[in-house]
């Protein structure tokens, strides 16, 4: 049967016309950063660095050594128990990263407000004769200025100068990060190019300042955020007209040849059936497993407020320091959250590492999820989602926050994490040497599920040959400099679960390709009531406008010769046969050619599996949960007093399912 898909017009044409209507307002130069600016002078005094960072210990990286061991567990049916009162949120603020370098954490904290550049020219060597100090003019923005980024290394008391953990680089001379051009004012003039370099969020990034915005940059805000809406709507409405008419012609003929739905003998399908409520809080989902969920709170170095979720399982067992299982941070992709791991009843893959591993269990969430907020700005700010939101500075300051938050409660040096598409993205650069490689000391195991570091065929077509054509003026004219299309977000504050749940399944599936084919249908309200989750409109055009990954192909510069040292934990890649979004085997090809630093203890390939059918999977347990254990197993450290497991993975593997 043919299916019919009525032409519309070209979205890029759409965007061209109504962008030219509008009067683009003037776009301000941003400052150089040689230009002299308010507040405290800088010079090259030694107190610029406090001697509290100088003379630091370097992380213990030595853990004991892994048995040959492995698990076989089989999972159980759970008890089902009423509902709880929520419990109190645990406010936690995390301290000064100990992942950053002496300088990095310093120049945050000098009294300047206006020049974070200034800042670290005063407390970073200039040694630009070096490989290490090689910076690339941003030949898109401020063509002239030739002058270098860094002033002359400061002389530190006593002679002591911090580690800056650098290597010998001789890479390309380009920055480890795509280059993005937005005009900001606190979009850095250079690219520091040396993978090696201290991370460019903090050497480079202006703060922003507290102060209330002014009564013209209210009303421009409301003027850009007013348009933005109306074509922004537009826009979103098209898509899922589109969207749906494709949807109903792939039906058609299941209409007439209906599929027979999957059913499996651990599926207790009369008792979910009965499930009338679709809840907002992961917690009423962990409540159903006989489980609960405790909500945490924990602060960035740059202001922002995360939401951790933390599994509470009333069977856990402590060890004889007290101390409970081994801890596991999960984190989720982009337009999604904490809550995509627990609506999968008792198969869920946070309940399901927290009872048969037996592990202390964390859900994290990136900033702006679950309608957190910043320490100085509201979410109504532009300066909360424009500032400082896309997937740098998640890399920057989310993830470590995170993980130290994590090592903080539970008492462990390291952890396992598994990080689903952008969660994982992020990672790689967090843990690049262009970023806090550091990081990697804290661990044990890195699951990366659905790579994104290449981009997959889906690239190539549309949404994103239209978006990759739009530079960010036109952008933010017709998405805003707030959070990306915000009827979305009021759709999930306010429209019906099953409605929202449809029409965020039709539109997905239309621009990812995504089929319930793997799915248990009855699931999929509660597995849309997560997603979309809102996202700032900075952060969408780092992945699909001009010059994004959508454009680019990748997320770091694939002309560099390294990426990774030896700090890169073990590290573990699923992919998916029928995930078009994101490619694995471009990264497969590189970490085999080029880095050498980095231990691969397995990869598997699911034949069957889509973007997020690792966990959303009816038989996600038998496809990958087992795997994931035997990963965390076979690289976390063990008490003394832990009696033998069977043998686990501790060398590289390919499976194929």
């Amino acid at each position: 049967m043919t299916s019919f898909i009525p032409s519309l017009p070209s979205p890029l044409a759409l965007i061209n016309a109504t962008a030219a209507i509008i009067a683009p307002s003037p776009i301000s130069k941003p400052q150089s950063p040689l230009t002299p600016t308010r507040g405290a002078p800088l010079s090259g005094d030694a107190n610029l660095v406090p001697e509290r960072y100088l003379g630091e210990k370097p992380l213990d990286t030595s853990i004991p050594s892994a048995q040959n061991t492995s698990f076989n567990p089989h999972p159980t049916r759970l008890v089902h128990s009423q509902p709880s009162p929520d419990p109190p949120p645990v406010f936690v603020r995390s301290p000064p990263s100990t992942l950053l370098d002496a300088p990095a954490r310093a120049a945050m904290s000098l009294p300047n407000q206006q020049t974070a550049q200034a800042q670290a020219r005063a407390v970073r060597g200039s040694d630009l004769n070096t490989p290490e100090y090689e910076v690339d003019e941003d030949t898109a923005g401020r063509k002239g200025e030739s002058a270098p980024l860094l002033a002359p290394q400061p002389v530190y008391p006593g002679g002591a100068s911090p580690s800056l953990s650098r290597a010998s680089s001789t890479g390309s001379n380009r920055g480890i990060l795509r280059r993005i051009f937005i005009d900001r004012s606190n979009t850095p003039s250079h690219h520091l190019t040396a993978p090696t370099f201290p991370p460019p969020s903090l050497s480079t990034y202006s703060p922003i300042s507290p102060a209330p915005l002014t009564i013209g940059a209210k009303l421009n805000l409301i003027f850009i955020q007013s348009v933005s809406i109306v074509l922004s709507t537009f826009f979103l409405a098209a898509v899922v007209a589109w969207a749906m008419t494709a949807e109903v012609c792939k039906a058609l003929p299941k209409w007439v040849w209906p599929d027979r739905p999957m059913k499996f003998p651990w599926d207790d399908e009369e008792y979910w059936k009965k499930e009338k409520t679709v809840s907002k809080d992961p917690a009423f989902y962990a409540r159903q497993v006989g489980m609960d969920i405790e909500h945490q709170t924990v602060e960035t170095e740059d202001g922002y407020f995360l939401k951790m979720h933390r599994v509470i399982d009333p069977d856990a067992q402590t060890h004889s320091d007290g101390r409970g299982g081994f801890p596991v941070l999960v984190l989720h992709g982009l337009f999604q959250s904490s809550g995509s791991f627990v609506t999968s009843e008792d198969r869920s893959l946070a309940f399901w590492l927290a009872r048969e591993g037996k592990y202390q269990v964390y859900l994290g969430n990136t900033r702006g999820v679950f309608d957190m907020g910043h320490r100085n700005f509201s979410r109504n700010d532009p300066r909360f989602w424009d500032a400082d939101w896309t997937i740098r500075e998640l890399a920057m300051y989310d993830l470590p926050a995170l993980v130290e938050h994590v090592c903080r409660e539970t008492g462990y040096d390291k952890i396992g994490f598994i990080g689903h598409s952008q969660g994982n993205g992020l990672a790689f650069i967090s843990l690049s040497l262009g970023m806090c490689p550091s990081l990697g000391n804290k661990l044990s195991v890195f699951i990366a599920l659905a790579p994104a570091v290449y981009a997959g065929s889906l690239t190539t077509g549309f949404p994103f040959t239209v978006l990759n054509k739009v530079e960010w003026p036109k952008w933010k004219r017709f998405f805003g400099v707030l959070d990306f299309i915000p009827l979305m977000r009021w759709a999930y504050d306010y429209a019906p679960a099953k409605l929202f749940a449809t029409l965020g399944y039709i539109m997905f599936a239309f621009l990812f390709r995504w089929t319930d084919t793997n799915w248990l249908h009855r699931r999929k309200t509660k597995m849309f009531r997560f997603t979309p989750t809102p996202v700032s409109s900075a952060s969408i055009f780092w992945w699909c406008g001009k010059g994004g990954f959508a454009d680019r192909k990748c997320t770091l510069d694939d002309s560099l010769p390294r990426w990774f040292d030896d700090r890169f934990p073990p590290l573990s890649i699923y992919h998916g046969g029928r995930d078009f979004l994101v490619f694995a085997d471009p990264l497969l090809e590189r970490l085999e050619e080029k880095e050498k630093d980095v231990k691969v203890i397995k990869v598997t390939k699911l034949d069957k599996s889509e973007h997020c059918d690792f966990y959303w999977a009816a038989e996600a347990v038998e496809w990958a949960y087992l795997s994931f254990l035997d990963d965390i197993e076979s690289t976390r450290p063990r008490y003394p007093d832990e009696e033998d497991l069977p043998a686990g993975n501790n060398g590289t593997e390919t499976s194929m399912q």
